[in-house]
């Protein structure tokens, strides 16, 4: 990103109020998000959600001399929703890509040079993770089958690992391998095909609370034998299954409550590289996750997260173990999903004056596989993250991200301090890092400060940090966003009087529960946020079937009297602050029920309420007009709200 920027005179404006060359048309144009990343005959592929082409999910492939094109073409759109988030929605093997189309969730094939063409027939079925099964000629994957609709209520589908036939005689049939527990993912076929390693895991659990690494033989038939569990399970989760070059089985383990990489040869489980405090680990979320790759040469890249910022190590494998050398990332807030291309390795890279992009990662350095589009804003406007840390009213450490206001041409008057926005992100076990972010530059670059909280229940921090949350949720995480406002305030980063909270999905229910229970903020912009946790327990997907009972204490037999207490609908007389809330009406994991029935109730009371509701969106907004006009309206209703300008 060029630095154009160069000493001049500043105009004085209050905070909040400054002229931006953010525009919400660019923060929609860097919207863009990057799905899946594969590799296939020295090129690298990836997914990418398109917002000026309706959300259209495309794929990308990057040559070995750096060209990069769209090899997907309209309407088509890779993506899986499997679990509703889907992920692996596509794979590569040759020149050949295998990939979910969005509209009707069936395999397709795209060949080079070539169209896509159908390859499972299956109405009710949805497929991700595929991986192929050379030496018996097929696909293997997930599948998740879903009942016909019935008036009878909604019954959860069936997940099962499946096989795809690609021989010219029973193409595009589907064969079951494993069925009977609740959720799979990760299958890898061993390099001499004698053998199948997959991830299961059942409800109530999530599959970074408790998920079992088991390994089959496969039949002469296709069909699988007797698992045996390897690693996880019982209060564990195991991800990422691999075959080495080697022959033997590498995985992520967090049985030290840290994400570590190990082995499996066989016969036993041995530690391969561990680093204290670090955690080479996610939370499996979609489907297609990595924390690091092997390659043909034996080769390793693993990415950890030390105080939630990325550690690189590289190394060989050697005598079973891994030889690794740590690298320190230069200028890089997060790496993703690195995969083995050839003799290299590349990974999405976020950085804090840089929007994400796929990148080649060794001890060389970073470089771009392919030439990126040139910056729309230069640094002048750019406010770089700082990670900081303070303590909630329990002591408790807080991890967050806080960008002060940044505007080459803007200044606030002397003695004032910002208005702020305090951010809660998703999941909510997920993790916010210091990347560049447009949503967040669009406030800062108008006189506002942002904290970005990795609040109580965030992944990044091991196990313990993420459990703070069990049996907390709309307690703890809302304690943390509060301390938030407590830290801006008293360290005088911000107006004690003009902090504002912002969330969405899990985000918007702690943005909710924050003006229900806590003074701390002036007002509140929730996307596509909980209201009402009975609704949500008796309406949800499979996916997060068994989510709620952790997250708040509770049992499938004792649940109603917390749901009750814990609503923000039923919590109403405690919200006077302003909201804003936005809601997609194609959301099944967050219906708009959620956020009709608050704004009546809000409305009732006299509450300052505003609601937009978009039709073709659903659990995250994708296309570039709903996202112009989000943020129009939020910095609209928040500029009022707490009287900037």
């Amino acid at each position: 990103m060029p630095d154009k920027s160069r000493p001049k005179q500043t105009r004085t404006l209050p905070y909040g109020t400054w002229p931006s060359p953010v525009t919400p048309e660019l923060a929609a144009r860097a919207s863009r998000r990057t799905g899946t990343l594969q590799a296939g005959g020295g090129a690298v592929y990836w997914s990418e959600v398109r917002p000026e082409e309706q959300g259209r999910q495309v794929i990308v492939r990057a040559t070995p001399d750096g060209q990069r094109e769209d090899i997907l073409p309209s309407p088509y759109s890779a993506r899986s929703r499997v679990h509703e988030y889907g992920g692996g929605e596509f794979m590569v093997t040759g020149e050949t890509v295998y990939f979910i189309n969005d509209k009707d969730q069936q395999v397709y094939v795209l060949a080079p040079g070539g169209q896509p063409q159908k390859l499972t027939d299956a109405p009710r079925t949805r497929f991700a993770d595929l991986v192929l099964d050379a030496r018996r000629n097929r696909l293997i994957g997930i599948a998740e089958t879903h009942a016909p609709a019935t008036g009878g209520g909604h019954s959860l589908p069936a997940n099962s690992l499946v096989a795809i036939a690609l021989g010219a005689a029973d193409r595009g049939r589907i064969s079951a391998l494993a069925t009977g527990r609740d959720f799979y993912a990760g299958a890898r076929v061993a390099p001499d095909g004698a053998r199948l390693a997959f991830i299961a895991w059942d409800l109530p659990d999530m599959p970074w609370d408790s998920a079992s690494l088991s390994v089959a033989p496969i039949q002469d038939d296709g069909s699988l034998g007797r698992a045996d569990s390897i690693a996880g399970g019982n209060g564990s989760a195991a991800f990422q299954p691999e075959w080495g070059p080697d022959g033997q089985l590498y995985f992520a383990w967090d049985e030290t409550g840290w994400g570590s990489l190990y082995r499996w040869d066989g016969e036993r489980v041995s530690l391969v590289l561990q680093v204290p405090g670090a955690e080479l680990w996610r939370a499996q979320w979609v489907f297609g996750m990595r924390t690091y790759a092997l390659g043909a040469d034996g080769r390793l890249a693993a990415v950890l997260l030390e105080n939630g910022a990325p550690l690189l190590e590289t190394g060989t494998l050697e005598g079973g173990k891994i030889v690794a050398q740590r690298s320190p990332p230069r200028e890089v807030a997060r790496i993703e999903d690195p995969v083995a291309v050839g003799h290299r390795f590349a990974a999405l890279v976020s950085s804090p004056l840089a929007m994400p992009a796929v990148m080649w990662i060794d001890r060389g350095g970073l470089e771009p596989v392919a030439p990126t589009p040139p910056a729309e804003i230069d640094r002048g406007y750019v406010s770089r993250g700082k990670v900081c840390t303070f303590r909630n009213a329990n002591g408790e450490t807080v991890h967050a991200v806080h960008y002060p206001p940044r505007n080459a041409d803007h200044d606030g008057p002397a003695g004032s301090v910002p208005p702020a926005l305090v951010l809660a992100h998703g999941g909510p076990t997920a993790m916010t890092d210091a990347g560049l972010k447009m949503r967040v530059q669009y406030y800062t670059s108008r006189g506002f400060a942002v904290l970005d909280v990795n609040y109580a229940g965030s992944t990044g921090f091991g196990r313990a940090y993420r459990e703070r949350l069990d049996g907390q949720w709309g307690i703890a995480d809302v304690a943390d966003c509060a301390a938030a406002a407590q830290f801006l305030a008293r360290e005088g980063l911000a107006d004690p009087g003009r902090i504002a909270i912002a969330g969405g999905s899990a985000g918007g229910y702690t943005t909710l529960m924050a003006l229900a229970t806590t003074t701390a903020f002036a007002a509140g912009a929730g996307h596509y946020g909980i209201s009402d946790l009975g609704l949500l327990m008796a309406h949800t997907h499979k996916f997060e079937a068994g989510y709620l009972h952790r997250l708040l204490g509770t049992t499938p037999s004792a649940w109603q009297e917390v749901c009750a207490a814990r609503s923000p609908l039923n919590l109403i007389d405690g919200i006077a602050a302003p909201v804003i809330l936005f809601q997609g009406l194609d959301d099944k994991v967050v219906p708009p029920e959620q956020s009709r029935l608050i704004v009546g109730k809000l409305k009732a009371r006299g509450v300052e309420v505003e609601y937009h509701e978009y039709a073709g969106e659903a659990h995250g907004f994708r296309k570039a007009e709903t996202i112009v006009t989000v943020l129009e309206a939020e910095l609209a209703f928040l500029r009022r709200a707490m009287r900037v300008g």
